[in-house]
């Protein structure tokens, strides 16, 4: 699957996956109205931040005259105060991992509401010698599930990582469980959205994660993963985009009725009413589509996907 680094609003998210027969299948998100998805039950979310050795100069960290910005505080910052506003307690928390030899440790750093977020000095483990030796996901992840998020109607896993992922099988297995409690209702609602930064992003590696399910049964019936890297993310509408964009389902309308085109072409139909979340499949050599409904139309350039 190949996603749409910046789609044009109100669309949040869009991805395309191949065909056999050089056509592809589009995943389209809008624009989340966030407060309606949370709802009112107990929300609660986790901000975790990458501690391995691999993304240290990206908190502005080095030698004695090195005066590197601290990239991921200012992400942090923004993050934090968004993930606040949805959760019930009006807080998030934030935790530090990848962290140790190995880098399969944690830290927490603590809980903040929206406007200590924006003071929240992120600048990395305070424990001596804390910077990982390695980045294993899955503390991070059981963290969220087993601790924050347990007996939560909704939870939200925000982790911020450089996206070399060592521990990826165990973090796929672990996730492939989550996701069939959750299809089955033995679990309430998870969401985790990964985050890139750095020049040393593995983009291919995120993208792993958020196709997890799309050769499974779960298909269209879960979806626990969103990503996105930080250097796409230019406003606060892209921040929560990419953090919530994909919590649209089918069950959301967004308009009384809609269609797709492209090439003067009719490509879905939405007489009764349009869809949060659909997809359609767009030909072989056409490379942008157009979503129209009854209070306005937008197009979308793929190519870069294709």
């Amino acid at each position: 699957m190949a996603r749409i680094a910046r789609p044009n609003r109100p669309l949040a998210d869009v991805n395309l996956l191949p065909q056999k027969d050089g056509s592809h299948e589009v995943v389209v998100c809008f624009m989340p109205d966030v407060e309606s998805l949370v709802g009112e039950g107990d929300s609660r979310a986790v901000l975790a931040l990458d501690a391995s050795r691999s993304i240290k100069d990206q908190f502005g960290v080095g030698g004695v005259f090195d005066t590197k910005p601290n990239y991921v505080q200012g992400v942090a910052r923004k993050l934090g105060e968004i993930l606040c506003g949805v959760t019930r307690s009006g807080k998030v928390s934030m935790l530090y991992w990848a962290m140790g030899p190995g880098g399969a440790e944690t830290e927490e750093v603590g809980e903040f509401d929206a406007p200590s977020c924006l003071k929240a000095g992120i600048v990395g483990p305070k424990k001596k010698n804390g910077w990982g030796t390695g980045t294993q996901m899955l503390p991070a992840i059981r963290y969220t599930i087993e601790k924050v998020g347990k007996d939560a109607d909704f939870t939200f896993g925000v982790i911020v990582t450089d996206g070399i992922i060592e521990d990826e099988a165990a973090c796929l297995t672990y996730c492939m469980k989550l996701g069939e409690e959750v299809a089955k209702g033995k679990r309430k609602p998870v969401k985790f959205v990964l985050i890139g930064v750095g020049a040393q992003v593995n983009e291919d590696q995120l993208q792993k994660f958020n196709d997890m399910f799309e050769e499974t049964p779960l298909k269209g019936k879960v979806d626990l993963f969103a990503s996105g890297v930080a250097a796409d993310m230019q406003s606060e509408a892209d921040i929560i985009a990419v953090v919530f964009g994909e919590l649209m389902n089918e069950e959301v309308e967004v308009a009384a009725s809609g269609r797709v085109t492209a090439d003067g072409k009719e490509l879905a139909n939405f007489a009764d009413r349009l869809p949060g979340k659909f997809r359609f499949v767009l030909p072989k050599g056409i490379k942008e589509f157009t979503v129209e409904t009854p209070n306005g139309s937008v197009t979308q350039d793929v190519s870069e996907a294709i």
